[in-house]
């Protein structure tokens, strides 16, 4: 990585984030037409040159697509002579002031910047429909912007949030031009966004949409629960994933809603792509949420903060496939992965970031069983079989188990205590609230890649959801939300169909946690809870097995089945790697990363 250009980078920043993020676009010569589907009158499309005397100016083109929809494009050009590398943004929001880093960051680093206000969104024509039209649209853009006097031919693509989403939808059968991608904080896995676990990711979801003023779209994906052809080139933008050759560097969060994303597109196209894709993937894990804090607490420690990095990744990415420079990537990593650790615990294990060459990495997977506890809902947690037994979970839709932290958008988000909020009724404090708790570790345990509970239930309604949180729980007493997830009962099956359960028979449910990367310290325990909701993240089951569209709300009170018979268990990936107060075990390291061996 280089380390020359980086403080330059961080004062252009700083000198020019203000004035471009605040500059209005300067208009043609010719007036743009009307845009048809918006209800766009010319008085509403027409802009001024910028009231800031010193910043780049930019020219709003109408870019027509194949259909003949008009797209609102800022382009921004460098001040040395052209032709130039492009950088290209297509964003939900609006130009120029998408999220991430300010445009003219890159326009200092020589990079022509074409922002492109998707389909249906801010000035631009036609109608939004969950990015249905971002791959056309995209390799139109792409198109028009190599046609360009400016344009050397080479185009990469930067962005967080919608900006990533529009990045994973423009890969497959991507034009020559696209030499990269940098997605980051979303999903290629549409479906799976929007139904983890078969339920409705209710909190991100209706949020985002209705801030955005999409609410009948919003209503009409609750009448598509299942995967049919709706989804068809709305669900899964990586597949078949030979048919992408675009190298990507995925940056995801442990706290984020496209966790998954960013760590299963990268597994599928680092093994499965296309020619130019297959081994040219990279990947960047960091613990923060989706808004860069770190739920209850500050900040954990990195010897580059966190988005500086990460801003420096991007540019060496950007560099080394548009500029041909040698900005060092090709002796990066794979992975680059943040493993958390205890907060305030001097010479804890773990808060420091790991460097591997793949991922998931190498593991074994340890299994704990539930146990009945005493009083009941206070089970154990332990790697020896559990004695037949069971538990009743009470599940009554009417008065939920809040969401506080975890993988959110618009709710509480990140690592917080379980035990001590919400404030006032504290979630584990709720007879609702199944808790399964190991011993006290006699030394760390280190936690890499997908966690996953199977639990056996005895149900007395056709249909539930489980929801299951990972805590650490420290020697105070506090129980840190590490990672969670849902699964809904008749959508165990598969995605494309219902199978609802007979009361009275057991069944097992499997519950995907999702993934993490954390060191359970030495002292601390290991927790898992059980709930039927987790309102407002998931949608809330009726449990009456009728249609969730007209909700009939039924309380229910399946047992949480025990023993060898019905083995309830959580499982936990450990990598093949040992953890040390000062780092970990391998063959090079430096003050700020570890590689697997």
């Amino acid at each position: 990585m280089r380390t020359r250009t980086r403080r330059a980078r961080l004062i252009a920043l700083v000198v020019t984030g203000l004035w471009v993020v605040t500059a209005p676009a300067i208009a043609p010569n010719v007036a743009p037409p009307v845009l048809p589907d918006n209800g766009q009158g010319p008085s509403d499309l027409l802009t001024v040159p910028s009231a800031v005397p010193d910043a780049l100016d930019s020219t709003t083109y109408w870019v027509a697509m194949p259909d003949g929809i008009l797209l609102a494009t800022e382009v921004w050009l460098p001040t040395t002579p052209a032709p130039y590398p492009t950088v290209l943004v297509r964003t939900p929001y609006d130009c120029p002031d998408p999220p991430g880093w300010p445009l003219s960051l890159y326009v200092q680093e020589g990079y022509a910047v074409v922002c492109q206000e998707i389909r249906g969104c801010g000035r631009s024509g036609g109608t939004w429909y969950y990015y249905l039209d971002d791959n056309a649209d995209g390799h139109a853009t792409i198109d028009w912007i190599t046609q360009q006097a400016w344009s050397n031919g080479k185009v990469g693509m930067s962005g967080r949030s919608g900006l990533g989403a529009t990045q994973y939808a423009i890969a497959r059968g991507a034009p020559a031009a696209l030499k990269c991608l940098a997605p980051a904080h979303e999903t290629p896995f549409r479906y799976d966004l929007v139904w983890p676990g078969g339920a409705l990711f209710y909190a991100l979801l209706y949020n985002w949409l209705h801030w955005m003023g999409f609410d009948d779209l919003y209503y009409e994906l609750l009448e598509h629960r299942l995967c049919d052809s709706w989804y068809d080139g709305r669900s899964d933008w990586v597949d078949p994933p030979e048919e992408i050759h675009v190298p990507m560097l995925h940056m995801g969060r442990w706290y984020d809603f496209g966790q998954r994303g960013a760590l299963g597109a990268f597994q599928l196209l680092q093994h499965q792509g296309g020619a130019g894709a297959a081994g040219k993937q990279y990947l960047y894990m960091d613990p923060l949420d989706h808004d860069h804090l770190y739920g209850q607490f500050p900040r954990p420690p990195s010897p580059i903060p966190f988005e500086e990095w990460r801003q420096q990744l991007e540019l060496d990415w950007l560099d080394y496939w548009l500029k041909d420079e040698p900005s060092g990537v090709d002796a990066w990593p794979k992975a680059r992965i943040y493993v958390m650790g205890a907060v305030d615990e001097p010479g804890a294990p773990g808060n420091e970031w790991l460097e591997m060459r793949d991922w998931p990495p190498d593991a074994e997977t340890r299994t704990f069983y539930l146990s009945q506890g005493d009083p009941p809902h206070r089970g154990g947690l332990d790697e020896t079989p559990a004695p037949s037994g069971s538990t009743v979970l009470l599940i009554d839709p009417l008065d939920p188990v809040p969401t506080h932290g975890g993988a959110n958008w618009w709710v509480p988000k990140g690592p917080w205590d379980q035990a001590a909020y919400p404030m006032g009724r504290p979630i584990e404090s709720r007879a609702d609230v199944l808790t399964f708790t190991t011993d006290v570790l006699t030394e760390p345990v280190t936690v890499i890649g997908a966690v996953t509970a199977r639990l056996w239930i005895n149900p007395d309604t056709p249909d539930l959801d489980l929801s299951v949180r990972l805590t650490d729980v420290y020697p105070d007493g506090k129980s840190i939300l590490i990672t969670d997830g849902i699964q809904r009962a008749r959508m165990r099956c598969g995605c494309d169909q219902e199978c609802f359960m007979i009361p009275g028979t057991p069944y097992e449910i499997e519950v995907d946690i999702w993934s993490t990367a954390m060191i359970f310290n030495a002292g601390h325990r290991i927790r898992v809870a059980i709930a039927g909701t987790n309102w407002s993240r998931f949608e809330r089951n009726d449990n009456s097995g009728g249609d969730l569209n007209n909700p009939d709300y039924t309380v229910a009170y399946p047992q949480i089945l025990f023993g060898p018979e019905y083995p309830s268990s959580i499982e936990l990936p450990i990598p093949f790697i040992l953890p040390f107060s000062d780092g970990f075990e391998s063959g090079d390291t430096s003050a700020w990363s570890a590689t697997v061996p």
